[in-house]
């Protein structure tokens, strides 16, 4: 299992990375808009959030589940 010091950078690293890409769709200003990768990125996010969170709290059942759900979502980490 990885040191839960890595885990928490990788999900920050990641977490930079989606705020970049959402940032970069605004900018592009693309027509038709693409509001669906937007909410995904957003939502990726908030699930970043969450397990980073339940890290904090030293929930780590609770973070495994977040994890999972981020795969689900199609965001797959290495942890």
């Amino acid at each position: 299992m990885k040191d839960i010091s890595l885990i928490v950078m990788q999900l920050k690293n990641r977490q930079v990375q989606i705020e970049r890409k959402i940032n970069q769709l605004i900018d592009q200003n693309l027509d038709p808009f693409p509001f669906e990768r937007l909410e995904k990125g957003k939502k990726l996010n908030e699930l970043i959030q969450k397990i980073l969170q339940a890290i904090e709290g030293d929930d780590l059942i609770l973070a495994g589940m977040h994890i999972k759900e981020l795969e689900i979502e199609g965001l797959k980490q290495d942890l």
